[in-house]
């Protein structure tokens, strides 16, 4: 039979601590501590003082080739290059006899006149400004400027308004030709666009031959039109304007039926029809920018070629054959 064990009974287990092992601390002496000392001293940089003209590598850029050139010609005792002007176009059309043909009359007669090599009233870069003094100003008005009458704060004169009538205006300061054009061909309130247009037009046509049309209606000989583009496109515009229009009545002729009524147009609506007019045709005419379809349109219809001279026509039979509903339009009444 084992034996009984008692747990009620403590017995005491004698155990052994672990021994601490002293760490060992090193002291530096006295002559290693001078000798790290002197390490240390050695390790930093070295300090100079920095006097008030001293630049660094990036302060002081090389010269350009050609300073050098003419600071070596100068000592040397050479005469030196001038770099702030390029070379005259005289010297160069003296060596040139192809470009002399066609070479302006001015730089022809200044050849025969061998004007000296030191004037460079022609040179191919520009001059430096002579005077480099500002305006001095006293309170408002600027001293030492060419226009001494312009006033007080104005360098040049201002106009006379005293001459001016009521119809001078901001506004009208172009052509109502070119204005009511512009603002037609205006998308999304895009202005300067439009006029960038118009302006491309203009020039197209004053570099196309002048028409040879004689439906034409212009206060200038037809032989000189591209000479001023703006009376060709005003002219062009005027003669294919219509001079009425055909509104539609609803309900004058009973049943719901609408009566047409001619009605005449002023100026600036027979013009307004006339361009867009142009405007539709250019639209499908396969050109690359919107100014050359313009421009073509346009030179088409002052040589009778354009499809708005027959919209026109039929316009204006169709207002010959309701002339007689006129009356009627204009009392308001009914026609039994």
């Amino acid at each position: 039979m084992p034996p009984r064990l008692s747990l009620s009974t403590v017995r005491s287990v004698a155990y052994r601590t672990k021994s601490s092992i002293p760490q060992k601390r090193f002291a530096q002496s006295t002559s290693q501590q001078r000798f790290a000392s002197d390490d240390a001293s050695k390790k930093q940089p070295a300090t100079t003082e920095v006097g008030s003209n001293f630049k660094g590598a990036t302060q002081n850029p090389m010269p350009h080739v050609s300073e050098e050139q003419a600071a070596i010609d100068k000592i040397t005792g050479e005469t030196p290059p001038d770099i702030e002007q390029g070379t005259p176009v005289q010297e160069i059309l003296a060596r040139d006899k192809e470009a002399q043909k066609n070479a302006p009359d001015v730089l022809k007669q200044d050849l025969k006149n061998k004007t000296p090599s030191g004037s460079r009233s022609y040179s191919t870069s520009a001059r430096r400004s002579a005077s480099t003094e500002l305006a001095q100003f006293e309170t408002t008005q600027a001293v030492g400027l060419e226009y001494p009458d312009a006033g007080l704060g104005h360098k040049f004169p201002l106009p006379d308004v005293s001459t001016w009538t009521k119809q001078n205006h901001l506004k009208h300061r172009y052509d109502p030709v070119l204005t009511q054009f512009t603002k037609m061909i205006m998308r999304d309130g895009k202005l300067s666009k439009a006029q960038r247009t118009m302006a491309d037009m203009l020039d197209i046509l004053r570099t196309s031959p002048s028409p040879q049309a004689s439906k034409l209606v212009s206060p200038i000989p037809q032989e000189t039109l591209s000479l001023s583009p703006l009376q060709y496109l005003t002219s062009t515009i005027d003669s294919v304007a219509p001079l009425v229009k055909v509104k539609q009545i609803k309900g004058q002729l009973g049943g719901g039926r609408s009566m047409p009524v001619p009605q005449p147009l002023h100026i600036k609506q027979r013009r307004r029809a006339a361009i867009k007019w142009i405007l539709d045709a250019a639209e499908r005419r396969r050109d690359v920018t919107l100014a050359e379809r313009i421009a073509k349109e346009v030179i088409n219809i002052a040589e009778g070629k354009s499809g708005a001279w027959d919209r026109r026509t039929l316009l204006h039979k169709m207002a010959i054959v309701n002339r007689m509903n006129i009356r009627i339009g204009s009392k308001g009444g009914r026609r039994v």
